[in-house]
């Protein structure tokens, strides 16, 4: 097994991915280095744990390898491992944990207005739980109060009513949810599983001019450009073999 990767290589390959010797460019391409990595690391140890369910492993010998009790391991994994194998048979992207958990509170939020539906201004609520894109929208002084106090101004909520339903996506959350997946689709690597985060989201929200979640941040005088420099790092790693970016301004070697 190769040793891990050292702190001078993680910063070579930040500034490769960078393309840019500015401080802040490196930063942010450091952080998302070391975020893929972990990234990385956790959907490996998913998709061993479920090969060995499919193997015929117990949930008790799986646990005792990962340290942890039986019933942990099995509230752990046995969702997502079943999210996997459901993706793999039918060749979808698998949502990141801190997306499922956002998607959830954007429902909740859609729940607690008694709502039958959840909109992208919703979703951009649910943003705000975890993750890269929570990160991204505090640093540009967006909150849970902002987006509602917006949200009341701009659309025409009903009122007198508690719908009682579970709330679903509405037809524009579900086509961001959509776009977010080609976005991840697009921009992995071939030889890497497709696993759709917060961070192409946010990207699909607040690029698409007519949906309610960008016209909330345009009320809020968020400039869609600070969005994407934001997660500019965690969306923009162009669908190659082997991941790696081609070399922008520099000629194609020419023969003589």
């Amino acid at each position: 097994m190769s040793a891990e990767p050292t702190a001078d290589q993680l910063i070579t390959a930040a500034r490769a991915r960078a393309g840019s010797d500015d401080e802040l460019a490196l930063l942010d391409a450091v952080i998302a280095v070391t975020h893929d990595l972990s990234r990385q690391a956790d959907t490996a140890v998913d998709e061993v744990v479920r090969r060995a369910r499919a193997a015929g492993h117990s949930w008790t010998v799986i646990g005792e390898r990962l340290g942890v009790s039986r019933q942990a391991a099995r509230q752990r994994y046995a969702d997502r491992v079943e999210r996997i194998r459901e993706a793999e048979a039918s060749g979808t992207a698998v949502r990141a944990r801190d997306l499922e958990s956002s998607l959830s509170a954007a429902l909740a939020a859609a729940g607690a207005e008694g709502l039958a539906e959840a909109g992208t201004e919703h979703m951009l609520l649910g943003l705000l739980t975890d993750g890269v894109a929570a990160a991204a929208l505090e640093q540009l002084g967006v909150t849970r109060d902002k987006i509602r106090d917006a949200s009341r101004r701009l659309f025409d909520h009903p009122t007198g009513r508690a719908d009682t339903s579970e709330p679903v996506f509405s037809g524009e959350a579900e086509a961001a949810l959509a776009a977010a997946e080609h976005l991840a689709t697009e921009r992995t690597p071939a030889c890497a599983p497709v696993v759709v985060t917060t961070p192409q989201l946010l990207a699909v929200l607040a690029t698409n001019p007519g949906s309610r979640a960008r016209r909330v941040l345009n009320d809020l005088g968020v400039d869609v450009a600070d969005v994407k420099r934001l997660v500019h790092c965690y969306t923009n790693v162009p669908r190659t073999p082997f991941g790696r970016r081609g070399r922008r301004g520099r000629p194609k070697p020419t023969g003589r």
